[in-house]
């Protein structure tokens, strides 16, 4: 067992799931001294490992029925723009709070998938809006958008000191709210979900949740993570897209019946 232990591929194992705890009563020595029945502690950061794996797995195609209905319907109806652009800034200042603070990947990788995909569906509801539409987007808008974001990148990473970095997180609620509030209220004024997913927003709910556990097991209890970006607001939020769709989908089925 001791040989086994001490192999190179073990260590390696050993290393990436326990040497990044929070906890003083997780680390790779002690836990690989407990094989083969490993501690309570040792045994639930592994788990919480392991499911973040799953989490980012799941979060490569959490955006892929929106693009696809996009794509499908060559129509970007449905959409707000104000609440793509909102989640990339939701999503980034999550990602890189997370990066800058030296947390494990785990623990946010899903994040940096959200980015790259919601900005897909930014430059899909560019590409496919129609002059008719709300919240159409030209040229001039789009250039406005990227240069935008380049600015804030900018602000991440050459403003911010690591005593200012809790900043991107504290302003995530109000960034949710007004993301969230925009697509909600989109749903509302043209009667119809368009491209929304309800996969997706079932993803979003269900990740959501488990992910509060693994942060606090991977990371601890960084309030300003807990508080701004894994907060009931969003599952709440999240909530009500998810039943608005729903009742939409119910009451267009009934009226479809009665015609």
């Amino acid at each position: 067992m001791d040989a086994i232990k001490a192999s190179p591929v073990i260590q390696s194992i050993a290393n990436w799931a326990w040497s990044s705890d929070p906890s003083a009563d997780v680390a790779p020595q002690i836990c690989l001294a407990s094989l083969p029945l490993l501690t309570t502690q040792c045994f639930s950061r592994l788990i919480a490992r392991f499911i973040g794996i799953g989490i980012i797995v799941m979060s490569c195609i959490n955006k892929a029925p929106v693009i696809s209905n996009m794509i499908k319907s060559k129509s970007a109806v449905g959409l707000s723009v104000t609440s793509a652009c909102g989640e990339v800034i939701m999503y980034s200042n999550a990602a890189f709070y997370n990066y800058l603070r030296g947390n494990p990947f785990t623990a946010y990788g899903e994040t940096m998938s959200l980015v790259f995909q919601t900005w897909v569906i930014v430059g899909l509801i560019f590409w496919l809006s129609g002059s008719g539409d709300d919240d159409k987007i030209g040229i001039g808008h789009m250039t406005f958008i990227f240069a935008g974001y380049l600015m804030y990148l900018f602000v991440v990473f050459q403003v911010l000191t690591p005593e200012t970095q809790y900043i991107l997180m504290v302003y995530n609620p109000v960034v949710l709210i007004i993301s969230r509030g925009s697509q909600i209220f989109q749903n509302y004024k043209q009667k119809q979900t368009g491209a929304q997913s309800a996969a997706t927003t079932g993803l979003n709910l269900v990740g959501t949740i488990i992910r509060i556990g693994t942060t606090i097991k991977e990371v601890g209890w960084d309030f300003h993570i807990l508080r701004a970006y894994r907060y009931v607001e969003l599952d709440i939020v999240c909530t009500t897209v998810c039943l608005q769709r729903e009742y939409r989908e119910t009451f267009e089925e009934s009226e479809g019946k009665e015609v």
